[in-house]
C-alpha cells in the first residue's frame, strides 16, 4: 500500500477510535433480559431453535428454545441488538429491536425454509430474513457445495435462474457471469464485504475455491444505489467459512482426487472463546494436469493455493473490532480453441491476489450502530505465449443464411480433414443444399499481458432502526491504481441513503440512492425503488403463504483507462459517457400444503444505454475506436419450484429462465453486434433440476443443467469456397448448440465426524462447447472424504 494512502487510511482509523469507540466501551451495568415464545405458522411451540442476541457484528448472547418454545436471554442495556433464530427445517429469522433497560418479551415466528432460507446482508447492506427481502436474490451454501460437487463460484451460480455463466470450460479456465442479459462486466462480486472485480468490472468466477465458501448471495437487478459503479446486473457476495463467539473450536477439512489427476484438499479451524472473540484460519489446494492432456502437446494443467484468516473481538457490549486476509495463487495453461484445433505450447494464464479488512462496529444511543471498514486489495495476472506455434487449420461444412440474425445465422454440421476439403473443393461439389464448404488459417504470435490492481478503500455506514423501519447512510472512498502506468491513479467518492419502511411485519417499502463522483470525470446519482409484501402472511392451508414485490433501479458503469485514453489498439476518447442501465422487475412467491412446496415466477425488464463497444479502425488516425452506442435490451422471465421439506427423505428445486436480449442500436460495430441480433453468449432458454434422497447415513444428490442454443461468434474468420453458383464470402460460425449435463453424487457418513463421497461430474459424458471453440469439462469422476470434529 503507498504510504500516503496508508497515512490517510491510518489517520481516519485512529480519529474514529478516538472520537466514537472510546466513548461507548462501558462495563458492569445491569443487563435487560429478553423473553418470548418461537413459533411456526400455526402456531404451534418449537423446541430446539437456536435464539441469538447479536448487537455491534457479534453475537453476545444465546439461547435455545425449550420444550414449550420458550427462550431468555439477557442483552446489553440500552444498546440496540437484533434476534437471530435458526431452527433446522425452518426459514432463518432476524427482528431489529431498540436498546433495552428493562425486560423485553417478543415472539418470533418461523416460517418452513430450506437451507438456503437464511439471513442475507447483500440486497441493503444489513442483515434481512430473505423471505421478508423484497428483491430477487438467490443464495447457494457449503451445503450446495457438497451437494453439486462444486470447484469454484462459478459451479454454484450457474444454478441461479437468469444468469449465465459461460468460458473455456476446463477447471481454472475463465468463466464470465452474464445476469438478466447484461455484459459481463456488469456485476459487483464482494468477498466478505471487500469489492474483488478487476478495473472496470471483470471477474473470473472460476477463481474462487468453492471450499472457502460459507454463503453465497446473488442480488440481480440495478444495485449501484447501494453499491457503485459495474453493479448493473447483479452484486455477487461470497461469505466466507467463519463460526460465533460462542461456539466451541472445531477443525474441519477434505480430501478428493480423480479423474485426470485431479487432487482437492482444504483444512480449517473454527471457532469461539468465551463468547468473546471468533477466530478462523484455512487453506486449501486444488490441481488437476486437465480433461485434454492426452490429445494435446502439454498438459491442461492448472492449480490453486488459497490462505484465509480472520477474527473478531468484542470491545465491550457497545463495540467489536475484526479483521480478515485472504492470499490466492493460481497458474494455468490457456491452449486456444481446442475443438477447432488449436494445440497452443507456451500460454498461460496466471492470477494472484491478496485481500485485507478490518472493521470496527460500535452502538450509540438505544438506535443508532455505525460500521467503519477499512479494504484493500492487490490483485495481478499475466496472460502471455513463450511460443509462436506454427498455424493450424480448420475445414468444416457450415449451413445457414450469411451474416443473418440468430438463429438463421452459419451453424456448423461437421468438421472436416484437410484431405476431405481439399477433394470437395477440387471437384466443386456443393456440400449440400444451402450448406458452404470453408476454411480458416490461425496463426499463432507470441506475446505478454501483464495487468495490475491496487484498491485501498475505507467506507462508514450508520444505521437507525426506528419503529417502522431502518434509516441507512454512509460514505464510501476507494482509489484505484495501475503500476503498470506510472501517474495512473483514480478516487471515488461516494454518499448512500436508504430508508426502510414495515408496516405490521407484513408490508415493505425501500427507498434509496447514490452520488458517485469519480476523480473529476465523473458524477453520476443511482435511485432505487423496493416495494413488495404479504398478500396471504405465512399460515397453515393449501396457499400457506403469497408474496408479492418490485423492483426498478439505476445501475452505472464508469469507462475504464484504455477506452477514454487510448491503448495500443485503440485511439483515446475523452468525451466517453458512463454506461447506464435501467432495470425493473415484479414477482410473485408462494408456499403452498403448509409450506412444504415453494414456487416463484419474475418478470424483468433491462434496457442498457451508451454502452461502450469497440469499432476497428486504423489507430493513430483520430478517430476512437470505443465510442457511446444506443446499447441493448433484455426482458424474460424466471420461475422456481421447490419441495423445501423432505418427504419420505426427498427433496427437489428446479429453475427455468427466458432471457430474451436484442441489440438497439443504429450503428453495427461487427457481426456479432448490429441491430436485432441477440447478445452474444447468452442463452435465450435455460433450466436446472436438482434432486436429493436421504436415509440413515446414506444421502444421493443428483442434477442436471439444461441450456438452449445461443448466439456466438467462433472468431476464426473463415472464407468459403466459391463456386460454380455461389461466390466466395468471409464468414464465422454464430450459432452454438445447447446442450445438458448431468451430475450425481452419494455420501456416506462412515463414523461420527466422517463422510466418504463419490462424485461423478457430467455423468452422460456430453460433448458441448461452453464458448464456441471450448470444449466442456468430459466426464470427471471424484472420490474423497470430509471431517468434522469439535464445534456445539
Amino acid at each position: 500500500m503507498p504510504r500516503r494512502v496508508f497515512r490517510h487510511v491510518a489517520l481516519r482509523t485512529t480519529c474514529f477510535l478516538a472520537l466514537v469507540v472510546g466513548p461507548v466501551l462501558s462495563f458492569g451495568q445491569v443487563q435487560p433480559t429478553v423473553t418470548g415464545r418461537v413459533l411456526d405458522s400455526t402456531g404451534g411451540v418449537l423446541p430446539g431453535a437456536l435464539v441469538e442476541a447479536v448487537a455491534t457484528d457479534r453475537a453476545v448472547a444465546s439461547a435455545i428454545s425449550d420444550h414449550q418454545g420458550r427462550y431468555e436471554l439477557s442483552v446489553p442495556a440500552g444498546a440496540p441488538f437484533r434476534l437471530r433464530v435458526r431452527l433446522d427445517g425452518f426459514a432463518e429469522r432476524v427482528v431489529a429491536l431498540p436498546g433495552a433497560t428493562a425486560t423485553v418479551s417478543r415472539d418470533i415466528t418461523l416460517a418452513v425454509g430450506r437451507v438456503s432460507d437464511t439471513v442475507v446482508v447483500t440486497a441493503s447492506r444489513s442483515d434481512e430474513d430473505r423471505a421478508r427481502v423484497t428483491h430477487a436474490v438467490s443464495v447457494a451454501t457449503a451445503a450446495d457445495v457438497q451437494a453439486l460437487g462444486a470447484a469454484s463460484l462459478a459451479d454454484l451460480v450457474r444454478f441461479v435462474p437468469g444468469v449465465a455463466i459461460e468460458g473455456s470450460g476446463r477447471e481454472g479456465a475463465v468463466q464470465s457471469l452474464f445476469s438478466r442479459g447484461g455484459e459481463s462486466d456488469y456485476n459487483v462480486v464482494l468477498i466478505d464485504g471487500v469489492r474483488v472485480n478487476q478495473n472496470g468490472g471483470v471477474f473470473d468466477l472460476g477463481r474462487i475455491t468453492a471450499a472457502e465458501i460459507e454463503r453465497v448471495e446473488i442480488v440481480r437487478g440495478a444495485q449501484s444505489a447501494l453499491w457503485g459503479s459495474d453493479a448493473m446486473g447483479s452484486v455477487v457476495q461470497v461469505i466466507t467459512r467463519r463460526a460465533g463467539a460462542s461456539d466451541a473450536p472445531y477443525v474441519a477439512g477434505s480430501l478428493a482426487g480423480g479423474s485426470f489427476n485431479t487432487l482437492r484438499t482444504d483444512a480449517r479451524l473454527t471457532g469461539g472463546a468465551a463468547g468473546l472473540v471468533n477466530y478462523r484460519i484455512g487453506a486449501s489446494r486444488r490441481q488437476t494436469d486437465g480433461a485434454f492432456a492426452d490429445i494435446l502437446p502439454e498438459d491442461d494443467s492448472f492449480e490453486q493455493t488459497t490462505f484465509d484468516a480472520g477474527f473478531r473481538a468484542s470491545l465491550g457490549s457497545r463495540a467489536s473490532v475484526g479483521t480478515g486476509v485472504r492470499y490466492s495463487d493460481a497458474e494455468g495453461r490457456s491452449v486456444g480453441p481446442i475443438t477447432y484445433g488449436a494445440r497452443d505450447t507456451g500460454a498461460i494464464y496466471d492470477t494472484r491476489d491478496i485481500m485485507w479488512h478490518a472493521n470496527v462496529s460500535h452502538a450509540l444511543g438505544s438506535r443508532f450502530t455505525g460500521t467503519l471498514d477499512v479494504h484493500y486489495f492487490d490483485y495481478e495476472s499475466l496472460s502471455a505465449d513463450t511460443v509462436g506455434d506454427a498455424p493450424f487449420g480448420t475445414y468444416a461444412i457450415l449451413e445457414g443464411t450469411p451474416n443473418a440474425l440468430f438463429p438463421d445465422g452459419m451453424k456448423l454440421v461437421r468438421l472436416i480433414t484437410a484431405a476431405e476439403f481439399a477433394s470437395l473443393s477440387a471437384s466443386g461439389a456443393n456440400a449440400g443444399p444451402n450448406q458452404f464448404l470453408a476454411s480458416a488459417t490461425s496463426f499463432d504470435f507470441p506475446f505478454s499481458t501483464p495487468s495490475e490492481l491496487r484498491r485501498p478503500a475505507v467506507r462508514y455506514q450508520g444505521d437507525v432502526t426506528w419503529a417502522a423501519g431502518r434509516f441507512t447512510a454512509g460514505y464510501d472512498w476507494e482509489r484505484e491504481t495501475n503500476p503498470l502506468i506510472p501517474g495512473f491513479s483514480l478516487d471515488n467518492h461516494g454518499v448512500f441513503a436508504q430508508q426502510q419502511f414495515s408496516v405490521l411485519d407484513r408490508w415493505y417499502l425501500t427507498i434509496g440512492a447514490r452520488s458517485d463522483s469519480k476523480e473529476g470525470y465523473d458524477s453520476y446519482f443511482s435511485p432505487k425503488l423496493s416495494v413488495g409484501g404479504f398478500l396471504v402472511p405465512a399460515r397453515a392451508g393449501a396457499l400457506s403463504s403469497l408474496k408479492v414485490f418490485g423492483n426498478v433501479g439505476r445501475g452505472i458503469k464508469s469507462p475504464i483507462y484504455p477506452e477514454r485514453f487510448g491503448a495500443s489498439y485503440a485511439d483515446p476518447n475523452p468525451n466517453l459517457e458512463v454506461e447506464r442501465a435501467r432495470t425493473a422487475d415484479v414477482g410473485v412467491e408462494a408456499t403452498f400444503a403448509d409450506q412444504h412446496l415453494r414456487g416463484s415466477v419474475i418478470y424483468f425488464d433491462n434496457a442498457y444505454d451508451d454502452q461502450i463497444a469497440y469499432r476497428f479502425g486504423p489507430v493513430g488516425d483520430g478517430v476512437p475506436e470505443f465510442l457511446n452506442i444506443d446499447g441493448s435490451e433484455a426482458s424474460g422471465v424466471e420461475l422456481e419450484f421447490a419441495l423445501q421439506r423432505p418427504v419420505g427423505g426427498f427433496t427437489a428445486a428446479a429453475t427455468w429462465a427466458l432471457v430474451d436480449t436484442r441489440v438497439v442500436t443504429n450503428l453495427s460495430t461487427s457481426q456479432q453486434f448490429q441491430p436485432g441480433q441477440p447478445l452474444l453468449r447468452r442463452p435465450k432458454h435455460s433450466g436446472t433440476l436438482r434432486a436429493a434422497y436421504a436415509a440413515g447415513r446414506v444421502t444421493v444428490a443428483a442434477d442436471a443443467r439444461m441450456i438452449g442454443d445461443r448466439h456466438d461468434n467462433s472468431f476464426l474468420f473463415m472464407r468459403t469456397v466459391a463456386n460454380a453458383t455461389r461466390p466466395a464470402f468471409s464468414t464465422d460460425i454464430t450459432v452454438n448448440p445447447g446442450y445438458t449435463v448431468m451430475g450425481l453424487g452419494v455420501d456416506v457418513r462412515a463414523v461420527e465426524g466422517a463422510t466418504v463421497f463419490l462424485r461423478v461430474n457430467n455423468l452422460g459424458d456430453t460433448e458441448y462447447d461452453s464458448a464456441l471453440g471450448y470444449p466442456g469439462l468430459p466426464r470427471e469422476v471424484l472420490a474423497g472424504v470430509r471431517i468434522r470434529f469439535g464445534g456445539r
